[in-house]
C-alpha cells in the first residue's frame, strides 16, 4: 500500500510557489469546477482575491485566523484570478507581494533551506558567484531601476559573476517574482473564476459598471469585459477602442448608447467619441468596419484568456443562448461571423 505524504503546511504556507506545494494541491483532489461550492475549500476563492487586493494596495494579508491547507490552496487561485483579470499590473503586483514575503521568510532559514529554494529556482549559486546567463535573466529588471546590477558594473571571472548577500538575496526575490509571473493555461478556468476575476480588475483599476439598456453585461467576453476597464481608468490602447468599438457596433447598439459607454473614460470627448464611432459605422463613410477575430485580438496583446471561440460575437452570442435570451439582429452577428 502507498504511503502518504506528510507535507510541513507551515512551510508550504511560507513558499507556495514550490514544486512540493504544488504536489500537496493536487493530494487534496479537488478540480477547480468543484471548489466554490466545497463545504471547505470555497474559503480559498475568497482569500485569494483578498491576497491580490492585499497586493495591489501593498499590505500584507492575515493568514492567522485560517485553515493551512485553505492558505495553501489559496495561492494558486490567486495566480489563476491574477492571470484571468489580463491586467499585467495587477499580476506583477501579486507576484511581487509574494516574492517579498519570501526575501523576509529566508533571512531566518537555514543554509539547508535556502539552498532547497535556491535550486527549485534553477538559480545556480556558486558561493559567492553566478553565471552571467543566469544573471542577466534575473537582473534585466533590477538594473532599470539600480544602476549595480548592470553588467558593465559587475566583476566578471571565467563567465561568473561576482555578487554579494545583498545582491543574493535581490536575485532570488527576482527569481520568485518571475516563477510566480509565468503565464498560466486558462482555458478550461470555470466561468465563475473569470466573473471574480474581472470584479476584482474593475474593483483595483477603479472601473465603473456598464449600465447600457441594450447589452447583457454578463454574457460579454472576457477581453471586451477587460478593455472596459482599461477604458475606465484610462489606460487604454488604439487597438482597444477599435475593438471595443467595432464589437458594440456588429451588436447594433445605437450610437446614442455606445457613444454612453465610452463616457466612462476619464478623457471623454462626446464630439470626438460620436465621430469616431459614427466613421467605424459607415454612417459618415462607406465602410462599415467589422469586430476583429480573437486571433487578431490575440495579436493586439488584448486576449486575457482562451475562451475556446474564435470570435468575441460568438461568445456573446452564445452566452445569451445558454440564457434563453435573444441577440438582437442576430442575423447581423451571423454574417460578421460568417466572414
Amino acid at each position: 500500500m502507498k504511503m502518504q505524504k506528510n507535507y510541513d503546511l507551515n512551510f508550504l504556507i511560507k513558499y507556495p510557489f514550490l514544486n512540493e506545494a504544488k504536489e500537496y494541491v493536487a493530494s487534496l483532489n479537488i478540480k477547480l469546477s468543484e471548489i466554490q461550492k466545497h463545504p471547505i475549500y470555497s474559503a480559498s476563492l475568497d482569500l485569494a482575491a483578498h491576497r491580490i487586493l492585499d497586493a495591489a494596495e501593498n499590505k500584507k494579508t492575515d493568514f492567522s485566523d485560517e485553515f493551512p491547507e485553505i492558505v495553501i490552496l489559496s495561492f494558486p487561485v490567486a495566480r489563476i484570478l491574477a492571470n484571468l483579470t489580463g491586467n499585467k499590473r495587477i499580476l506583477n503586483k501579486f507576484a511581487n507581494a509574494q516574492a517579498k514575503q519570501t526575501f523576509e521568510f529566508l533571512k531566518d532559514e537555514p543554509g539547508e533551506i535556502l539552498n532547497k529554494i535556491t535550486d527549485e529556482l534553477n538559480l545556480n549559486f556558486s558561493g559567492d558567484k553566478i553565471h552571467f546567463t543566469n544573471y542577466l535573466k534575473l537582473a534585466a529588471s533590477l538594473a532599470k531601476y539600480d544602476e549595480r546590477f548592470k553588467l558593465s558594473n559587475r566583476f566578471i571571472s571565467g563567465g561568473f559573476v561576482k555578487i554579494d548577500p545583498e545582491d543574493k538575496s535581490a536575485l532570488i526575490r527576482e527569481a520568485v517574482k518571475l516563477k510566480i509571473s509565468e503565464p498560466i493555461d486558462t482555458k478550461n478556468v470555470p466561468e465563475n473564476f473569470r466573473d471574480i476575476a474581472a470584479k476584482i480588475n474593475a474593483k483595483i483599476s477603479g472601473g465603473e459598471e456598464l449600465k447600457v439598456e441594450q447589452v447583457d453585461k454578463d454574457a460579454l467576453p472576457p477581453c471586451i469585459t477587460s478593455m472596459l476597464v482599461s477604458l475606465s481608468s484610462g489606460d487604454v490602447s488604439h487597438n482597444s477602442m477599435f475593438v471595443l468599438s467595432t464589437f458594440f457596433i456588429n451588436l447594433n447598439l445605437d450610437i446614442d448608447n455606445i457613444v454612453k459607454i465610452f463616457s466612462i473614460f476619464p478623457k471623454f470627448n462626446e464630439q470626438k467619441t460620436r465621430y469616431h464611432i459614427e466613421f467605424l459605422a459607415g454612417t459618415k463613410s462607406n465602410t462599415r468596419y467589422t469586430c476583429p477575430s480573437c486571433a487578431t485580438i490575440k495579436s493586439y496583446g488584448l486576449c486575457p484568456a482562451d475562451c475556446g471561440v474564435r470570435h468575441p460575437l460568438q461568445y456573446y452570442e452564445s452566452r445569451m443562448k445558454e440564457t434563453g435570451k435573444e441577440v438582437k439582429e442576430v442575423k447581423e452577428v451571423k454574417e460578421v461571423l460568417e466572414k
